[in-house]
């Protein structure tokens, strides 16, 4: 009886040692498929900040330039404006001559064509010393042609 208690013993503790063993490689392969997997993790999570990484670099040399092209279309902008103001200064300079000579045109003609001015009547016989031309005086030299004659 005490060996076959012992056979029985001996084989209970074969059995016992069997399971655990397959037990322990179970746990062992499940165990490495873990560390496998974070392992893989860690590597995608390392790659995902790489690429965070070069889309902010990216996204800041985009953004630089932008603000580059920004400034230059202000800069831009501001130098148009200063030109157009100029231009429009220019524009009330040469309108207000333009009135001006419409002006003295307008009151040569008057004074020509008014039975009151004797000095127009002289103009047409030929004296010009008497009624002198404005257009002489202004530098033109003789009164420009007028249109349609």
């Amino acid at each position: 009886m005490a060996g076959a208690l012992a056979a029985l013993l001996r084989r209970t503790v074969t059995q016992v040692d069997t399971r655990t063993r397959h037990d322990l490689s179970v746990l062992a392969e499940h165990r490495q498929r873990l560390e496998l997997d974070m392992q893989k993790r860690e590597l995608d999570l390392s790659r995902r900040e790489k690429a965070m990484a070069r889309r902010a670099t990216v996204t800041a040399i985009r953004l630089g330039s932008h603000a580059r092209a920004l400034d230059e279309a202000r800069n831009a902008n501001t130098a148009l404006r200063a030109k157009n103001s100029q231009l429009m200064q220019e524009i009330e300079e040469v309108n207000d001559e333009r009135n001006q000579l419409i002006t003295a045109e307008l009151t040569f003609a008057h004074d020509r064509f008014t039975s009151k001015t004797y000095g127009g009547l002289r103009a047409v016989v030929g004296s010009e010393q008497a009624h002198p031309d404005p257009h002489a005086q202004a530098g033109y030299g003789s009164r420009p042609p007028r249109s349609g004659s």
